[in-house]
C-alpha cells in the first residue's frame, strides 16, 4: 500500500515538474516573441515614410550614408540592414542608405522667380547658389531673376554653383544736387526729403559770421549728379556745446523715417507732458517717407511713436 502511494506521488511530482517547465518555456517564448518585430520593406520608399514606419514599430533609424543613384529617386531608401522580413528586437537600429538622386540634373528655368525662391529651387535640386549680381531693369520686377548661368535646360552635376543676375528695379531718377549752403537746418532737411534723399550725418562747425543753424557745407556738393536714396552729409553752424535745436524758435526736432516697402503704414505720434497725453500725428504714411515733429525745448515729457499700433520709437525730453 505504501509503495503504491509513493509510486503515485512520484508520478505526480514528475508531472508537476514537466508542467512547470512547459509553462516556463511557453511564457518565455511568448515574452520573447512580444519583444521581436518583423523588419518592413523600406527600399524604394520615401525616407520620411520609412522613418515613420520604423518609429511605429519601436525601431531606430540610422542613416549610414547618402549616395547618388540613377534608379532611386532623391530622398528615397536605396539599401537597408537588416533586410526586410527579418525578426529583430524592439529599440534596435535599422541602417539605411538614402539616395541623393541622379548625379546629374537638368537645370530649371529661374527667370522671373524671386531671388529667395530661386535659391530654394536650387537647393531642392541639389545645386549651390553661386554669385548673385544686381542691375537695374525696367522690364523685370525688383528682386526677380533676370538671367542665370549655366542656362536653363542644361544637364549639370549636382552641387554645381548657379550664378544669378537679379533686378534692382528701375534705375532711380537722377538730378543735380541742390545747393543747401545758406539754408537753415530745417529747410535743408525738407529739401533732402523732397528729393527723396537720406540725411546720413550732421557735423557741427562754428562761424561767428554766419547765422546759427545755417548750412556751411554739404556732401555731395551742389550740382553733382545724384540719384534718389543718395546719402547726404551736412556741415551746420553751431556754437560749441550747443544743443541741437531750431535756433530761431528754440525747439528740438524729432524725426522718424517709415521703412521702405509697398504698403502704407499707420503712424501715430503721441506726447506725454504736464500729466496730459497729446496726439501729435495720427494717419497713414507712404513707405520711405520722413515724419518731422517740433518739440519745445523746455518741455519735460516723453514722445512715443507707434507703427500699426506697435511702439517702435520713444524719446524723453528734460
Amino acid at each position: 500500500m505504501i509503495r503504491t502511494l509513493l509510486k503515485y506521488l512520484a508520478v505526480l511530482v514528475i508531472f508537476c515538474v514537466i508542467a512547470g517547465l512547459s509553462a516556463f518555456f511557453t511564457l518565455s517564448f511568448i515574452i520573447k516573441s512580444g519583444d521581436a518585430v518583423v523588419v518592413p520593406e523600406l527600399e524604394g520608399k520615401n525616407a520620411i515614410a520609412a522613418l515613420e514606419m520604423l518609429t511605429d514599430l519601436g525601431l531606430n533609424t540610422k542613416v549610414k550614408d547618402l549616395e547618388y543613384s540613377d534608379d532611386i529617386p532623391r530622398n528615397h531608401i536605396m539599401h537597408q540592414n537588416p533586410s526586410a522580413g527579418e525578426e529583430i528586437k524592439k529599440n534596435r537600429d535599422v541602417s539605411v542608405v538614402i539616395s541623393k538622386g541622379a548625379r546629374t540634373v537638368t537645370l530649371p528655368d529661374l527667370k522671373g522667380q524671386q531671388a529667395d525662391r530661386a535659391e530654394i529651387i536650387l537647393e531642392d535640386n541639389g545645386l549651390d547658389t553661386g554669385n548673385i549680381s544686381r542691375t537695374h531693369s525696367r522690364r523685370v520686377a525688383k528682386d526677380a531673376v533676370i538671367a542665370q548661368s549655366p542656362a536653363a535646360g542644361k544637364t549639370i552635376r549636382r552641387a554645381t554653383p548657379v550664378h544669378l543676375l537679379v533686378s534692382s528695379g528701375p534705375r532711380p531718377e537722377s538730378f543735380k544736387m541742390p545747393d543747401l549752403k545758406g539754408d537753415f537746418l530745417d529747410e535743408a532737411m525738407l529739401a533732402i526729403e523732397k528729393h527723396r534723399m537720406r540725411l546720413e550725418d550732421i557735423k557741427y562747425l562754428h562761424d561767428p559770421a554766419k547765422p546759427e543753424n545755417a548750412v556751411l557745407g554739404q556732401a555731395p556738393p551742389a550740382g553733382y549728379r545724384v540719384e534718389e536714396g543718395k546719402k547726404v552729409r551736412l556741415m551746420v553752424n553751431r556754437k560749441p556745446g550747443a544743443r541741437q535745436r531750431d535756433a530761431e524758435e528754440n525747439r528740438v526736432l524729432f524725426s522718424y523715417r517709415v521703412a521702405p516697402g509697398f504698403l502704407k503704414q499707420h503712424i501715430r505720434l503721441e506726447m506725454n507732458c504736464f500729466g496730459t497725453q497729446l496726439t501729435i500725428y495720427d494717419g497713414l504714411m507712404k513707405p520711405d517717407t520722413l515724419l518731422w515733429a517740433v518739440i519745445p525745448q523746455h518741455v519735460r515729457g516723453a514722445v512715443f511713436l507707434y507703427r500699426n499700433d506697435e511702439l517702435v520709437k520713444s524719446e524723453i525730453y528734460h
